[in-house]
């Protein structure tokens, strides 16, 4: 005995529904990856600069700014 649904054939397919969830997560997962490394190189140049400002002030004493 078939319902109506099986006959019209639109019988969701239980094997194709975490599809989806699992779509969601990894676009999630790469946004966070990509803000993370974004925040991460913000920062790597503000110590970088902040610290190669102050040996290049500490190496010559006469250059009191970098430009």
């Amino acid at each position: 005995m078939t319902s109506e649904r099986e006959q019209e054939g639109n019988v969701p397919n239980p094997f194709l529904n975490p599809i989806g969830v699992w779509q969601n997560y990894l676009i999630d997962w790469m946004e966070v990856n990509r803000n993370f490394y974004e925040n991460a190189i913000e920062t790597n140049e503000l110590w970088l600069k902040t610290f190669w400002d102050l040996w290049l002030k500490a190496g010559n004493p006469e250059r009191k700014e970098t430009g």
